[in-house]
């Protein structure tokens, strides 16, 4: 079966659940990448072929803002603002809603302010929990969706293929979601893409993102494959900018030398991740006080504020960098989580002594921050002391 029947057959599902006797509205997820891109194509096709009598159930497309998808969150937005434009042409009865993490569970809050140790593998990415999952799932739990469509694919790789294999209750559904999409391969998505375009408009776009981050890949080279994965051409590995689960972040190294303003997160990406391996800078226990040895455990308190420093230094660079470019800055970290964050290492330095010496971090700061600072340090010091 090619593209063009399964992307028939998938607007015959939607359009069969959609006018359904079940009540309440539906959530699509979008992050802006091809899969979910393809899979909201399908619904508002769908949603167009109905009389705007047959529209009454509200549709909501939900997406996450991380502050840390840079490579993607600005063709995501480009995206948005002409489906925006789609709705009100059309009447149709969908809303945006981007969600976001609160500044105490986002990515610089957990590592630089409780100094949680880098998610590093895919079986603890605390991360993907804290910054899209929990975000999403308050979110829905307000709206109470009927149904939630998700852009999955069996195709996409072994693991997320067997995962939903073990859910499946039917060919288009599991556990209260749909996947349109659930049985296109890669060149179904890129032929889809090249050939039918968008009901917003066409995808030149989210084509030269992953021609940027693959070097090669777009609507006019696709590869197809029912085993592709992130090595693949097309198959692009787009997200957090200083993810540290993967070994080497090809895809932003690409964009990188399209896109030069974006070095100065990728070199961040791997300091923080050389900063983490080095045992020095570790407390050696975690924050509940469980002693777990040299060169384990919670960042110390110094080492959050060196990689804060640095942080910092990086969004600067980029700022001058996307200035000399004639483009807009990408800020990662604010005043305000900034300040957050020295709360926190103030509460740490009196309620969890053990995460830091003290003397060692006032000694640290008289060379490193400045005498003004050094002045609080000196009481924080004094306070735990006594």
């Amino acid at each position: 079966m090619d593209y063009k029947m399964k992307s028939m057959a998938s607007i015959a599902e939607i359009l069969k659940s959609y006018t359904g006797d079940y009540e309440g509205p539906w959530s699509v997820a979008y992050s802006g990448g091809k899969d979910s891109t393809v899979t909201l194509a399908l619904v508002i096709r769908a949603l167009l072929l109905l009389k705007p009598e047959q529209r009454n159930r509200k549709v909501f497309i939900t997406s996450s803002d991380t502050t840390l998808d840079l490579t993607t969150t600005p063709t995501r937005n480009n995206e948005l603002r002409r489906i925006q434009k789609l709705i009100e042409n059309h009447h149709l009865p969908v809303e945006v809603a981007l969600v976001a993490p609160e500044d105490r569970n986002s990515f610089w809050f957990k590592t630089l302010g409780l100094g949680y140790p880098l998610p590093k593998s895919k079986r603890n990415r605390w991360c993907t929990d804290a910054l899209k999952i929990k975000p999403q799932e308050k979110f829905l739990q307000g709206l109470k969706p009927s149904l939630t469509l998700l852009g999955v694919r069996i195709s996409e790789s072994q693991t997320r293929g067997e995962s939903i294999k073990n859910h499946q209750t039917s060919k288009y559904y599991s556990d209260g979601a749909m996947m349109p999409i659930v049985d296109f391969t890669l060149d179904d998505i890129w032929s889809y893409l090249a050939i039918e375009k968008l009901p917003w408009g066409d995808a030149e776009e989210i084509s030269q993102l992953y021609k940027d981050a693959t070097g090669e890949c777009g609507l006019s080279k696709r590869k197809a494959g029912a085993d592709e994965d992130n090595s693949d051409a097309c198959g692009a590995r787009f997200g957090c900018i200083v993810c540290p689960v993967v070994k080497i972040d090809k895809s932003t190294q690409e964009i990188a030398k399209k896109k030069p303003w974006f070095q100065p997160y990728a070199d961040i990406r791997d300091v923080m991740i050389q900063m983490y391996q080095d045992p020095d800078n570790k407390a050696g226990y975690r924050r509940n006080g469980e002693y777990l040895g040299y060169g384990q455990g919670t960042f110390t308190v110094k080492a959050r504020m060196k990689l804060l420093e640095l942080v910092k230094q990086a969004q600067e660079d980029n700022r001058l960098l996307s200035r000399m470019y004639g483009v807009e800055p990408q800020p990662v970290i604010s005043d305000e989580l900034i300040d957050l964050i020295h709360q926190q290492w103030e509460k740490d330095l009196i309620d969890y002594p053990f995460l830091e010496d003290v003397k060692e971090l006032g000694d640290f700061y008289e060379v490193r921050i400045g005498k003004v600072f050094q002045l609080t340090m000196n009481l924080k010091v004094k306070k735990v002391a006594n």
